[in-house]
């Protein structure tokens, strides 16, 4: 018994350090090296799931340099720097910017590439939008072409790819998946 006790705590522990970086999520970040940290990959899965609260994730995904990268792993195919992720309305304004929901003490500018709103500072949005990226001082890289939808419904790993309400961009855009991955549309030379 003590034995698949311990079998048991083996594989959860296996289970929970699955969503943690590779170097533990206790270690503080460089504000200006970016790394690994599941770039391309469904960030609500462990960001609204398998994580503290305060790590929580509104909205996240990740910015690619080109469509065409055989290698979501390879962080030269990730567009690196300091992104916004602004909600446009249908007249292009912006209703709603991560700039102004931003916490200094996060440690999310660890992934390169990721692009995120904490769930702490802003939790819910509703309504159609399209989504545009840009660096800090306003210059585009990249803009949806269709309108996204939010609701106030919490997200489900189950239903990642649900198109009444976006939360985790990767679980459609991905290499393979229901749309292409998000990519710098221009602009390139902003990528580090």
């Amino acid at each position: 018994m003590k034995i698949l006790q311990g079998v048991l705590i083996l594989f959860m522990l296996i289970g929970f350090l699955g969503c943690e970086d590779e170097e533990g999520e206790e270690e503080v970040a460089s504000t200006t090296t970016q790394g690994w940290h599941f770039q391309g990959r469904d960030c609500l899965a462990c960001h609204n799931v398998d994580l503290q609260r305060e790590q929580h994730l509104f909205v996240g995904g990740t910015l690619f340099k080109t469509v065409t990268f055989s290698d979501q792993d390879d962080l030269d195919n990730s567009c690196g720097g300091a992104w916004v992720l602004n909600f446009l309305d249908s007249g292009s304004n912006v209703v709603y910017s991560s700039l102004s929901y931003t916490d200094s003490s996060s440690n999310g500018d660890k992934g390169r590439g990721n692009l995120f709103v904490l769930a702490r500072m802003l939790d819910a949005i509703s309504g159609d939008y399209y989504l545009q990226i840009t660096d800090t001082s306003g210059n585009e890289l990249a803009l949806s072409s269709t309108l996204h939808n939010f609701t106030y419904d919490d997200y489900e790993t189950t239903n990642s790819a649900d198109f009444a309400n976006r939360r985790s961009c990767n679980a459609c855009h991905v290499s393979g998946g229901v749309t292409q991955p998000l990519f710098v549309q221009s602009n390139l030379q902003l990528c580090e």
